[in-house]
């Protein structure tokens, strides 16, 4: 388990019988890592993808350049927008360096020139709700 607990602690020599409590935090690694990606084509090419396709592209990357062991690990697309072509994908943290070097060499999508943009990392989905340099603020004048 990941994070603080407070776990009860018996004090006998201080107090008889007195209940204390003692924060313990654990920072061992998560077991999955969230990767909010994007493909980009080459600028004149029209190519359309679903979420089915993205996916495989991801699967063929991290197959060509780590074989199949690696790309018979848990990769998930867990939304994707057909709009921008952006995805975010959870994988096992013990492979993220190796599918973030995968997506970042993949050049070629069916026949057409691609690249893949990394464009946030985090070990908590909910981290990638919001990008602060996406952020505007409106300023309200009483």
């Amino acid at each position: 388990m990941n994070g603080c607990t407070f776990m009860p602690v018996l004090h006998l020599f201080c107090r008889k019988n007195t209940v204390m409590y003692k924060k313990i935090v654990n920072k061992g690694s998560l077991d999955y890592c969230y990767l909010k990606t994007r493909l980009d084509f080459e600028e004149g090419t029209r190519a359309t993808i679903d979420e089915v396709q993205f996916k495989q592209l991801v699967l063929e990357a991290v197959q060509s350049l780590f074989g199949l062991a690696l790309s018979c690990s848990l990769i998930d697309v867990l939304k994707f927008d057909p709009a921008d072509n952006s995805a975010i994908l959870r994988i096992e943290h013990r492979n993220l360096v190796k599918v973030w070097s995968s997506l970042t060499l993949c050049g070629n999508a069916g026949g057409a020139p691609c690249a893949f943009r990394v464009l946030q990392v985090s070990p908590h989905l909910l981290a990638l709700s919001a990008d602060s340099r996406d952020m505007t603020l409106e300023v309200i004048h009483s």
